[in-house]
């Protein structure tokens, strides 16, 4: 058996996965079966969770490479999975050196339940440098399941919103423009923060609304941190994980918010001891769920 230290803890990545109806693509030779994009949509979460079932044929391929997966348990909407990276690992003796398959993997929880949409990833270095790298893996299987049904997918992540006016105070001489983009309506809690406007925008056009503050000439905005409409601004980018672009007066290069305080949240390692062999502990699983209710919309 293996021992586990009980201070042992699991630092999980946060993202935000949203879905949009392919209503207008402009790819030719993409094929789309005659469905109902608006059933679709309003059955998403639904045709999400059949992609974890044991007859499911989601594979996960990315760059001519297939990433094995494993689905260690699931219930009610939750989904904990293991994801394997592909890489080579070297051993020597007697002078000797004999390279071997590796395969390690992580831990990536998905919860699926009605207006969630959040998938917690471990970060594990030993398996995948960057989580964001499994975030795009995953968007690309999930994309092909998705396709048949009229839809497409975005795995993005959290971050908080205070990086908003850290970015702004590194301005000195002021903000010359700033760039907002909100996503297509998907979940009440943030289409509440983006505004009826701009989601009726979004269903309208089809399209995902961008909001462009640009100063007048020889002047600088005015951002107040204690204005509302700035802060769902903000809140709307930072809970859907839509970058925030920024460019500083006097200057060309834009700066991207959203990249520096990504969310994470840490759970104990001994919840998943002996997870994958099938057990599903009531006690564990309750403590995956309570980790997954502790995630917040919007982190400051």
């Amino acid at each position: 058996m293996q021992l586990i230290k009980q201070n042992d803890m699991i630092r999980f990545t946060i993202y935000t996965y949203l879905f949009k109806p392919i209503n207008s693509p402009v790819e030719k030779d993409l094929f789309l079966p005659e469905v109902n994009v608006a059933d679709s949509m309003r059955d998403k979460q639904t045709i999400f969770g059949s992609f974890f079932m044991h007859d499911s044929k989601l594979k996960f391929k990315s760059n001519g490479q297939v990433y094995e997966h494993h689905v260690v348990a699931q219930q009610d909407g939750v989904v904990v999975l293991q994801i394997a990276n592909n890489s080579k690992l070297v051993r020597e003796a007697n002078f000797n050196r004999q390279e071997e398959e590796d395969h390690p993997s992580l831990y990536v929880i998905i919860d699926n339940r009605k207006d969630k949409q959040i998938i917690a990833i471990e970060n594990r270095s030993v398996a995948f440098s960057e989580t964001s790298t499994v975030a795009r893996i995953m968007e690309e299987g999930f994309a092909k399941m998705l396709l048949e049904h009229g839809l497409e997918i975005s795995i993005e992540a959290k971050f908080h919103t205070h990086e908003f006016w850290d970015v702004a105070a590194e301005c000195k001489d002021g903000i010359a423009s700033v760039k907002f983009k909100f996503p297509y309506p998907n979940l009440p809690e943030i289409t509440d923060i983006v505004g009826e406007y701009y989601t009726e925008v979004a269903r309208r056009t089809n399209g995902e609304p961008t909001t462009i503050l640009t100063a007048r000439l020889k002047e600088r905005l005015i951002l107040d941190d204690k204005d509302m409409l700035v802060q769902n601004m903000i809140r709307a980018a930072s809970a859907s994980g839509k970058l925030i672009m920024m460019r500083p007066k006097g200057q060309r290069k834009w700066k991207q918010i959203g990249l520096r305080t990504v969310v994470h949240e840490e759970m104990s390692e001994q919840v998943f001891h002996r997870l994958e062999e099938g057990e599903l502990i009531p006690h564990k699983w309750h403590a995956i769920v309570a980790f997954m209710d502790r995630i917040k919309t919007v982190y400051d």
